[in-house]
Order: structure tokens, then C-alpha cells, then sequence
């Protein structure tokens, strides 16, 4: 999976407009980072990796974090 694609697959779980954000956004900026879009996103992801659990994910500063976990 591409930087691109991850980027997407993260725009899309939460509801950001594409092509918008930046892998060092940092997440706490972002109104749609809260508990239940950081479940969703972890639903995503588990189809990729199955092992990321929502305290990882929660752990998170930046988009970027959540990219390298990919």
C-alpha cells in the first residue's frame, strides 16, 4: 500500500475531504478525532494489519503515526 493509499483509506474513514491531509497533521487538531472514529478507523485497518488495537491508534500525535502502523 502506497503513502497515497493510506492517506485516502484514512480520509475516508473519517470523513475528510480528499487529497487535504498532510501525514503531519497532528490529530488532536482534527474535530473528527474521537473515540468513535478512531474505532472506525481501527475496523479499516484491522483488514490490513489485524493486530492494531485502538490504544495503539490512540496513541497517535500525527497522521503519520498512523501511516507507519499500516
Amino acid at each position: 500500500m502506497t503513502e497515497e493509499e493510506k492517506l485516502q483509506l484514512i480520509e475516508n474513514t473519517l470523513k475528510i475531504e480528499a487529497n487535504t491531509l498532510p501525514a503531519d497533521s497532528l490529530l488532536e487538531s482534527l474535530p473528527q478525532w474521537d473515540s468513535l472514529n478512531i474505532l472506525n478507523l481501527q475496523i479499516e485497518l484491522t483488514a490490513i494489519r489485524p493486530d492494531i488495537t485502538f490504544d495503539a491508534l490512540r496513541e497517535c500525535k500525527t497522521i503519520g503515526d498512523v501511516c507507519a502502523m499500516m
